[in-house]
């Protein structure tokens, strides 16, 4: 497998380019692009606005290689992984992995709600400020109540064989022309067990075409890295131009919540990484980069899977077959950011409704955050946020009003979750998925289905 730098850099560069790549990709970079984003946003409106769609022609260049690499990875890992008897001890850790993080999840959270209490507002100009703020959304809470309107063929779809009809692609050229990851990534799976059952010397050469598919989605990953920068300056100012100061103000303690809950999440999982792969903390650092500012830049779990494989695969070394699988998988049942939004907004609603919350309320809340993240994989912020519904209604706490609030801080709270969720699959997948100096790649993946090797590495 090519490096990272084979393929961003196949020719010398000068020491004045070697200088500009280090300064563009330092971590001190992206935080001054950040603060100027905000500063652009609060200060001049206009002039986010109007370079707002330079940033979404940069997102649509981000997000046309997520499905071809989900395809390729997923199948040839699936394929090797299925002639590798070894390959099931990894299903038994998935699982695990999802139980452990669901379970810190809801206790990071938790005790960060209850011990902050960013519902608890005091202050009688602030109570009515919050309350002029709901009251100017009126309209937020009627269209909710429309949305939330139990449709007519509601009792069709309810269930687990409705959910299950939702998952399997009828036509699954048609899931890829939509963008149905989760249709697609069943698809891939059930390919890769059917390929792995036809003989080696027969699916050596679908083995040859999928890796190609795969480089080349990686070498366009590292060309648009160079965009990054500018473009996660625009959408900072951007969305700090549509929500505007007061909000935040008005929602600071929640957001403090939510931002301390990320941090730490992202803290460990850095510390993961670096443990698993042996490097330096500050070098570990730098090496995510990338894929922060492309969370940051997208806002999407699923559109970050390219840079996850290529931050763990190309730069960090780890097995190639074991994260193109484990990677996606984990995307899908790692939901850390709809636990930590659904524990913590609902202990906030209650609090800002004066409602104390009993010990079996708090399992309650636990429990059911765990259980509806899992289903929020591909869906939008606000239609995550909207669950939240479910919930609020199993404590008979308001929501409608309260929704107006979330709605105003929603790029903020879905940057949150969607750093918090990337996190712990990057971690989740560092720590089961072996290193290339654990294993030799000859013995991890069959020889008739090992990847060409790149005649420049």
């Amino acid at each position: 497998m090519a490096t990272d730098e084979t393929l961003a850099e196949p020719v010398p560069r000068s020491k004045g380019f070697t200088l500009f790549k280090r300064v563009l990709r330092s971590p001190v970079t992206t935080l001054v692009l950040i603060a100027a984003g905000i500063l652009c946003g609060i200060h001049a409106p206009a002039v986010a606005h109007a370079l707002a769609p330079v940033a979404k022609v940069y997102l649509n260049l981000l997000t046309m290689v997520v499905l071809p690499l989900l395809v390729s990875s997923v199948i040839f890992s699936i394929t090797s992984m299925v002639q590798d008897p070894r390959s099931v001890r990894y299903l038994a850790r998935i699982a695990l992995a999802v139980v452990v993080v669901s379970v810190l999840g809801v206790a990071l959270i938790g005790m960060l709600s209850l011990v902050l209490q960013p519902g608890q507002i005091d202050d009688p100009q602030s109570r009515i400020g919050l309350g002029m703020f709901i009251n100017s959304q009126g309209a937020v809470s009627t269209d909710l109540q429309l949305s939330l309107a139990e449709p007519e063929n509601a009792g069709q779809q309810a269930g687990p064989l409705g959910i299950f009809l939702q998952l399997v692609p009828s036509n699954v050229f048609g899931a890829l022309a939509k963008g149905e990851t989760i249709q697609v990534l069943l698809f891939c799976l059930l390919f890769g067990l059917a390929v792995g059952q036809v003989p080696q010397k027969s699916a050596t050469s679908l083995a040859q075409g999928l890796d190609a598919i795969y480089r080349a989605c990686i070498i366009l990953t590292n060309w648009f890295v160079w965009g990054l920068p500018i473009a996660t300056f625009i959408l900072i100012a951007e969305q700090t131009a549509q929500v505007g100061p007061e909000p935040l103000t008005l929602m600071g303690r929640f957001l403090l919540v939510m931002g301390l809950s990320t941090l730490a999440v992202m803290i460990a999982a850095v510390t993961i990484v670096a443990v698993r792969s042996r490097r330096g903390y500050w070098s570990t650092i730098k090496a995510f980069q990338p894929l922060l500012m492309v969370v940051i830049t997208t806002r999407s779990t699923i559109a970050s899977i390219p840079w996850i494989i290529n931050l763990l695969v190309e730069r960090l070394k780890f097995s190639q077959v074991i994260v193109e699988l484990l990677a996606p998988l984990q995307a899908a049942l790692l939901r850390t950011g709809a636990i930590f939004l659904y524990v913590g907004g609902v202990i906030f609603i209650a609090q800002l409704y004066g409602r104390t919350l009993s010990i079996p309320d708090l399992a309650l809340i636990g429990v059911s955050s765990a259980l509806l993240a899992l289903t929020t994989t591909g869906m939008a912020g606000l239609v995550i946020l909207s669950q939240m519904s479910i919930l609020c209604s199993y404590l008979q706490l308001p929501f409608e009003a309260a929704f107006a609030l979330f709605v105003a801080v929603d790029a903020v709270t879905d940057t949150f979750m969607t750093l918090a969720s990337v996190s712990t699959v990057t971690a989740a997948t560092a720590a089961i998925a072996p290193h290339s100096r654990e294993i030799d790649e000859t013995e991890a993946i069959p020889a008739g289905l090992q990847p060409v090797q790149d005649a420049t590495a």
